[in-house]
C-alpha cells in the first residue's frame, strides 16, 4: 500500500513563489540581498528540495519534526525532504545566505563518486542548526558572495554548471565545519552513517505504515541488533525512537487538517484502532489527539 503523506510536499518553486521574490529557476535558488518577510506561519510541510541557511542578520525560528530550531546570527542550518517543517517566526531584520536545490539538479552529470558521497553524507546527517563565529562562517560567506555575482548570469553559457560546482564546494565546506566544530551527531562517513541514512530514507516512504524494527532490518539486510547499534552510534537515538518521532510528526500534521476524523487518522497511520492511536499519541506528547487539536 502506498503511503498517504500527511504533511503536503512543497516544491522548490512553490516555496520561492511564497517568498514573493522574482527568480528564474525551479531547480535551485540563491536568496535575495534584502530582507524577505515570508508568509504567515503555515501548516507543516515537507520540502522536495534541500536547504542550506546561514543567518547573517537577526534570527528565525522553525519547527522541524516537531522540535523547535532557533537560527540566530551565524547559525548554520541544513534541511531536506526527510524532515517535516513548520515556519513559525523571525525577526523583522532577518537576512540569510540561503541556497536551495533539488537532488536532481545537484547530481546531474556528477563526475565522480566523491561528489556523490559528499551529497549523501550531507543529506543524511546534518539535521540541526550549529552556532558559528564570524570567522567560522567566512568560507561559506565567501562562496555565497561568488554565488551572488553569478546569480544574475543565468542567460550565459555554462551557468548551471558553474552554479552546481560552487554548490558542491559549499557542501564540502559545510561538512568540514560540522566536523571541526565537534558536533556530537556528525561523525566520519562510515558504515553506521550509511545505514542511518538508508534507514531514514525508508522512514520517509514507510514510516506511517510500518511501525516495527523487523521490517526495516530486513529491508537493510542486517540484524535488528546491529541496526539498533549503528543508528544509535550515528544519530544518538534508537531506530524505535526515530519511528515514534516520525509517527508523531505525521499525526500532528494530520491533526492540523480538521476535515480528517480521528478514526481516519488512526487508519492512515496503521493503528489497529482509534484507542491504540490515542494511547500512543498521549504517551509521546502528554495530550490526547482531540486535546492537541483543540489547542491549534
Amino acid at each position: 500500500m502506498s503511503q498517504i503523506k500527511a504533511a503536503p510536499v512543497h516544491t522548490l518553486w512553490e516555496m520561492i513563489s511564497g517568498l514573493r521574490y522574482s527568480w528564474h529557476s525551479t531547480d535551485y535558488y540563491i536568496s535575495a540581498d534584502h530582507v524577505i518577510n515570508p508568509p504567515p506561519s503555515s501548516a507543516p510541510f515537507r520540502p522536495d528540495f534541500y536547504a542550506l541557511i546561514l543567518c547573517v542578520q537577526g534570527w528565525m525560528d522553525l519547527t522541524v519534526d516537531n522540535q523547535p530550531v532557533h537560527i540566530g546570527l551565524y547559525h548554520f542550518f541544513a534541511g531536506g525532504p526527510n524532515m517535516v517543517f513548520e515556519r513559525t517566526r523571525q525577526s523583522p531584520d532577518c537576512k540569510t545566505n540561503a541556497i536551495y536545490f533539488t537532488k536532481s539538479f545537484l547530481l546531474k552529470h556528477h563526475v565522480n563518486e566523491a561528489q556523490l558521497e559528499a551529497f549523501d553524507f550531507f543529506a543524511g546527517k546534518i539535521h540541526s542548526a550549529i552556532s558559528l563565529t564570524q570567522k567560522d562562517a567566512e568560507p561559506l560567506i565567501k562562496l555565497y558572495d561568488i554565488l551572488k555575482v553569478k546569480r544574475s548570469t543565468h542567460h550565459e553559457d555554462y551557468h548551471q554548471e558553474i552554479i552546481r560546482n560552487i554548490f558542491f564546494a559549499y557542501l564540502y565546506e559545510a561538512a568540514l565545519i560540522y566536523r571541526n566544530k565537534g558536533n556530537t551527531i556528525v561523525k566520519k562517513y562510515s558504515r553506521e552513517v550509511d545505514i542511518s541514512y538508508k534507514f531514514q530514507q525508508l522512514l520517509i516512504e514507510y514510516g506511517t505504515s510500518h511501525h516495527h524494527l523487523k521490517f526495516y532490518a530486513e529491508a537493510l539486510f542486517i540484524s535488528e541488533k546491529y541496526m539498533i547499534h549503528a543508528i544509535k552510534r550515528s544519530t544518538g537515538k534508537t531506530p524505535g525512537q526515530l519511528i515514534d518521532e516520525k509517527i508523531i510528526a505525521e499525526a500532528k500534521a494530520q491533526l492540523n487538517d480538521r476535515k480528517r476524523t480521528l478514526a481516519t487518522i488512526s487508519d492512515t497511520l496503521h493503528f489497529s484502532d482509534q484507542a491504540s492511536f490515542s494511547r500512543f499519541f498521549k504517551k509521546h506528547t502528554g495530550q490526547t489527539p482531540s486535546g492537541f487539536r483543540r489547542l491549534l
